[in-house]
């Protein structure tokens, strides 16, 4: 099992220590967090928000769609610094935005983003419901939104420590969305070496009485 002072450090990183678990996390997760960009299948011209920016890596392979915007939120100053300093170029271009902050409380106006993502975070909502109707409330008409997860199961609750991380279903997670007011949710499972990652895909629907 993960060292519980590690598993915290990767729900909020913070001091020195964060600062090094950054980088090891920007090396660890990169292959599933590309697989997440080509899932999303972005088209030119999108805005997107990433749920849980961390270092800013990911937002860089997403401006390299040819979007419109790319905005991010993270919670950690410690990422929140590192994402700045790797994307200043593209903040000054004004085709970035980085916030510091919570996901269900997001600086954003409503129906802002055609997609967004959120990679590796949904274990550290403690109620999803409450980020879930931000992120449908910056969302389109028809925009997605695309989870990435460790699903609840005999490996991951011995792996990851339940001081940071609450483990979930794909079912429980396509509930908990459709609950929330999204119009559809589906999930897959996909393995990778020793690791199984879930897939959820969301979608917002029309509004009523269009």
């Amino acid at each position: 099992m993960k060292p519980e002072f590690i598993a915290r450090q990767s729900r909020l990183p913070h001091g020195w220590i964060g600062e090094i678990v950054a980088r090891v996390m920007a090396f660890e997760t990169d292959p599933v967090n590309c697989w997440a960009v080509e899932r999303l299948a972005l088209k030119p011209g999108e805005a997107v928000l990433e749920l849980g920016c961390g270092h800013g890596r990911t937002l860089k392979k997403i401006l390299d769609q040819e979007v419109r915007l790319a905005a991010g939120t993270d919670p950690s100053e410690v990422m929140f610094r590192l994402a700045g300093r790797r994307l200043r170029r593209e903040i000054a271009q004004h085709r970035c935005e980085l916030h510091l902050g919570e996901a269900r409380q997001l600086p954003f106006g409503d129906k802002r983003f055609d997609a967004a993502l959120a990679v590796h975070v949904v274990y550290f909502w403690t109620d999803p419901r409450a980020e879930f109707a931000e992120i449908q409330r910056v969302l389109r008409r028809g925009g997605r939104l695309l989870l990435g997860f460790r699903p609840r199961n005999e490996k991951t609750l011995r792996d990851l420590p339940p001081c940071a991380y609450t483990l979930r279903s794909i079912e429980e997670v396509t509930t908990l969305l459709l609950q929330t007011g999204f119009a559809e949710a589906q999930g897959e499972l996909e393995q990778s070496g020793q690791t199984e990652m879930a897939w959820v895909i969301a979608r917002v629907g029309e509004p009523v009485g269009s």
